[in-house]
């Protein structure tokens, strides 16, 4: 029996396809893994005009599903941004082979089932990869497979809802097999129009020099505007975080190391990394230094649970990049997307990042702006919370966008949220409002108080009629983006800038050369009998830090100079 995976997307990340691929070709060895790349959503060019993908027309549409077509079953995954092109390539993969059975996985069938089911012979609606192998076993015995848990079936118009299998445990994610990556795969590139064997070229193209990763499983938030809401739904105890072991995480990047030798960077695209308990991290930290000893940065970071031991220890195990979530600087808006995070947590946690800046790549915060339901003052304390967190870190703007079956979406349906005053932006990007343009320019240069305040004199609600500034946003968004390069050059991280560029500065040694004697490395010892005495050294410099339960204030020796001055208000770089 021959099996198609396809992969939808603007890049070559796709754990879950991966993880599915793996079990099911140690069933079945005619199973082949397909990514149709619709974009480059680490392209500059991509960056500055849209991470987007285009709807595709008929004739490209046919072009796509003919190679894939030739299967029994042809199985996709794919997020809601890449729905509309995967629904155009199944209706052309069912005009190629009528008989071939369509199953589609991913977030979209998770979120939007209703949706999906139309489109699809049978949709995965919670974990694939014990369900997948159920409903594959049942095929290929000629069962009848529509009593599979976690799948939905149409038979015929008729829609088969079947309920949820328990979530896998720890144990069971740790007993998966690891994950497809770098052998066997095929890839149509919208650029050239046609299927190829993915090579290193491709990776290198699409992922730069880092392998992307997701270890844990699970969020303790329940965000309105989260797609996590609809798995917390499905299962409430999603919020309890799951993973497989620190060894088997170790063995799966080593593994990925052995296909593609050029891989020095590990992004861990977890929702909730830091809510994991001390003692966990502890053994990460342990076994990943021991094991794996690549950089490494970590996406998922809620400001409730950034802690000063926690940074330490990751910094020690190779953290050095974090991509933390406020979302907004009003208490009024955070309430409303039912965040628990206030102002004051968000700063706590900024001033903690802060007192690490040496070690790290400057932080990520990321904001949802462009909401109607802001007022000018929820929109103004946005901009005073920006401009107070110390420097230096990197802005992540995005406009709002509704998910469907999130609770937001369920917000507006029960009319909780008047359906008028959340009409979505058809944008790209954040609108080129002068709201969002001072967020961007303060975000580049802090500007002195005086003139942030005059400036903010000129600031309205989304929801007004306003002047549109798209010229002056477009610069502005260059420019981050060249200020956010520059800041990896610096430390030679090229986890977010990929070619063949950063593949010439690996093979030369000087990546390497780079990381081993001009990057500062944390290193944490007790010594003493003074509680909370720390050292730092890198290189030969010892820096002494004396820390309290109530004030953290950074002594050095004369050669260096201190980390920060103090820990009652922001600093800038």
């Amino acid at each position: 029996m021959k099996i198609n995976l396809v992969a939808v997307q603007d890049n070559l990340f796709a754990v879950g396809v991966r993880r599915i691929a793996a079990s099911i070709r140690l069933l079945n060895s005619d199973t082949h893994l397909h990514h149709i790349l619709l974009a480059n959503s680490r392209k500059f060019k991509e960056l500055v005009c849209g991470r987007y993908c285009d709807k595709l027309d008929e004739a490209e549409a046919l072009r796509i599903a003919e190679p894939i077509a030739d299967a029994d079953i042809v199985a996709f995954s794919s997020y809601t941004d890449t729905a509309e092109q995967t629904k155009s390539i199944i209706a052309q993969v069912r005009r190629v082979n009528p008989g071939a059975y369509i199953v589609w996985g991913g977030i979209h069938p998770i979120m939007d089932s209703e949706d999906a089911i139309q489109h699809a012979d049978a949709i995965c609606t919670g974990e694939g990869e014990f369900a997948f192998t159920e409903l594959f076993e049942s095929f290929s015995a000629g069962r009848d497979a529509t009593s599979t848990r976690n799948f939905w079936f149409n038979r015929d118009g008729e829609i088969i809802r079947n309920g949820f299998r328990p979530l896998m445990t720890s144990a069971e994610l740790d007993a998966l097999p690891l994950p497809v990556y770098g052998e066997g795969e095929v890839g149509y590139l919208r650029s050239t129009g046609h299927y190829k064997p993915l090579s290193k070229w491709d990776y290198i193209n699409y992922m730069g020099l880092c392998y992307q990763t997701v270890w844990t499983v699970g969020c303790p938030f329940r965000c309105t505007f989260c797609g996590n809401t609809r798995f917390l739904d499905n299962d409430p105890t999603y919020a309890r975080l799951r993973h497989p072991s620190p060894e088997r995480l170790a063995e799966e990047i080593n593994a990925a190391r052995r296909v593609q030798p050029f891989i020095r960077f590990v992004v861990f695209n977890d929702d909730s990394f830091l809510s994991l308990p001390m003692k966990q991290l502890e053994e990460f930290s342990a076994v990943y230094k021991a094991r794996v000893g690549l950089p490494f940065c970590v996406l998922g970071v809620i400001p409730n649970y950034v802690r000063r031991e926690k940074i330490e220890l990751l910094l020690e195990a190779g953290l050095n990049r974090v991509r933390m979530g406020i979302q907004s600087g009003s208490r009024r808006m955070l309430e409303f997307y039912q965040r628990p995070s206030p102002p004051d947590k968000v700063m706590e946690a900024a001033r903690i990042l802060a007192d690490y800046s040496r070690y790290m790549i400057p932080p990520g915060y990321d904001f949802i702006l462009d909401n109607p339901v802001e007022t000018r003052q929820d929109v103004l304390d946005t901009l005073r919370l920006m401009y107070e967190l110390p420097r230096p870190y990197t802005p992540n703007l995005f406009s709002l966008r509704i998910m469907p079956n999130t609770e937001m979406a369920k917000q507006i349906q029960r009319g909780e949220i008047p359906f008028d005053h959340v009409k979505q932006r058809n944008y790209r990007f954040v609108a080129p409002t002068f709201a969002n343009c001072l967020i961007a320019a303060q975000s580049l240069v802090r500007p002195p108080r005086w003139l942030f305040n005059r400036l903010c004199d000129r600031v309205r609600a989304p929801s007004d009629d306003q002047p549109q500034y798209n010229a002056t946003m477009f610069v502005l968004r260059v420019l981050l983006l060249m200020k956010q390069a520059m800041r990896h050059i610096r430390v030679m991280e090229f986890s977010i800038i990929p070619g063949p560029l950063t593949w010439a500065l690996d093979r030369i040694g000087l990546v390497r050369f780079w990381n081993r004697y001009c990057v500062r490395r944390f290193k944490r010892t007790e010594k003493g009998t003074e509680k909370g005495t720390f050292y730092f050294s890198w290189r030969g410099r010892v820096e002494r830090r004396f820390t309290s339960p109530t004030n953290a204030c950074s002594k050095t020796s004369s050669s260096s100079r201190p980390l920060r001055s103090d820990n009652t208000g922001p600093t800038q770089t």
